[in-house]
């Protein structure tokens, strides 16, 4: 268990860099898109680029988020129950929310797929988009695994019980 979460946050931490990058491409581009209007005339491209930008940025930040526990959760009834029963909790929603994002990671790396047989492009760049969907699928296949990781914590918590009780 400890390798493999040792492994799903260093792959998280990477991810969570290349948003990073991400980005910071952005905010390049919009910076010199502005600039360029008011000396010449605006970057070509510069919507779709932002666009496919903003999906990978969402979806390799996502795992990170997951993985800091950065997301609402709502716990005032259940933050009252012991150790145990509250992992029987996290057992049942980390349950339902990795089968969902293995699914939305399976479904949207088909969907790449089919995006490349077409040979779908941008409108202005002709940047094809497929790879963009792909790293879109791979962000929720690493939120998968961060949940998958919780999930298997909250078992080992059921089945050993914790230091808190």
């Amino acid at each position: 268990m400890n390798t493999f979460d040792k492994f799903v946050r260093a792959l998280t931490l990477r991810t969570a860099q290349a948003a990073q990058l991400v980005l910071a491409f952005v905010m390049f581009i919009i910076v010199a898109n502005v600039v360029s209007r008011r000396l010449w005339r605006p970057v070509p491209g510069t919507v779709e680029l932002v666009e496919m930008s903003g999906a990978v940025l969402l979806a390799l930040a996502v795992a990170y988020t997951a993985l800091m526990k950065g997301h609402i959760m709502v716990g005032v009834l259940v933050e009252r129950f012991p150790a145990r029963i509250q992992a029987a909790v996290d057992i049942l929603v980390n349950a339902i929310a990795v089968f969902f994002s293995f699914l939305l990671a399976k479904e949207t790396f088909f969907f790449a797929g089919r995006m490349m047989q077409r040979g779908f492009t941008t409108g202005q760049l002709f940047i094809p988009v497929a790879p963009s969907i792909y790293l879109v699928a791979f962000g929720f296949a690493m939120l998968a695994l961060v949940l998958l990781s919780d999930l298997l914590k909250a078992v080992i918590t059921v089945i050993k019980g914790s230091e808190k009780e």
